[in-house]
């Protein structure tokens, strides 16, 4: 049995699904060479098989994950004893390679094993049925099921790599967080510890890591938006400094403007002055 969906978004995507399917084949099931224009992941669910890809072989077994790339000359059949069931889904993408690595895969890595904590066929079969609703199909369902499955897939991959905090990218990731925390709360009186405890890691390793990779000490980093929220401030808005100086998450008016100074040479209020000044001349 074969049942397989075909998809067209309506709006451009930076990932557009193509097609999605599952079957369980028969004892003689085998797809001869061909090429495909778009990429195509298979999830082994049971069964034994092999794939072929430009002459080089791979066994296939349950919980095996296997990419085809786009214009790669590719075939793959079953084992009569234990015949292949699996599902599948085509898609394209922008970025393509970054994408594709970050699902664990590449043109030397083609078939890997989904680490036992995750299945991605219950969410391609969700994918087949969105696709044929009849009468209405929500692209953003169809989209949030699509990357439902790629998380599972790269969760997967970093499970099975055993991915450290130490990792490069996931530091970056830490990192990432902290940055993204700091823009979004800078207006409360948050501290360097409410940053810690927000991404989760010991206090020490993390203003370590921050100051690596950023050149700047996390405290540094947070009175820098603060110093430049308050320039806008100070240029837009008839606030005082004493509001300003509240609006950006610190209660001390004067220890606010001597960072000011520091950092832009001169005082809050000099430094509106002189934009105001600057602005005047010009126009």
């Amino acid at each position: 049995m074969k049942i397989e969906s075909y998809y067209a978004s309506r709006y451009p995507q930076e990932v557009n699904l193509k097609y999605c399917g599952y079957e369980e084949c028969t004892k003689a099931f085998q797809m001869p060479p061909h090429t495909r224009s778009e990429y195509l992941i298979h999830y082994v669910t049971s069964g034994e098989g092999v794939y072929i890809c430009e002459g080089k072989t791979y066994p296939l077994r349950a919980n095996d994950i296997f990419i085809i790339f786009p214009s790669q000359l590719v075939s793959y059949h079953t084992s009569p004893d234990a015949p292949l069931h699996f599902s599948w889904f085509a898609f394209t993408c922008e970025n393509s390679t970054t994408f594709i690595e970050r699902l664990g895969f590449s043109k030397d890595r083609l078939v890997r094993r989904l680490h036992p904590q995750y299945s991605i066929d219950e969410g391609i079969r969700s994918l087949v049925e969105q696709i044929e609703t009849v009468g209405y199909c929500n692209e953003f369902t169809v989209q949030s099921l699509l990357f439902s499955i790629f998380a599972n897939i790269a969760e997967s991959y970093n499970l099975s790599h055993n991915y450290t905090k130490e990792n490069q990218a996931g530091i970056l990731g830490h990192i990432g967080k902290a940055k993204a925390y700091i823009k979004c709360n800078y207006i409360y009186p948050i501290t360097v510890q409410d940053v810690v405890e927000h991404v989760g890691l010991e206090r020490s390793y993390f203003s370590k890591i921050f100051r690596k990779y950023t050149g700047i000490t996390t405290q540094k980093y947070l009175l820098n938006i603060r110093i430049t929220r308050s320039r806008l401030l100070l240029e837009r808005t008839e606030y005082t400094v004493k509001e300003i100086c509240s609006y950006v998450g610190m209660r001390d008016e004067y220890y606010f403007s001597r960072a000011f100074k520091q950092s832009v040479g001169i005082s809050p209020s000099q430094y509106r002055d002189s934009f105001r000044s600057k602005s005047f001349s010009d126009s």
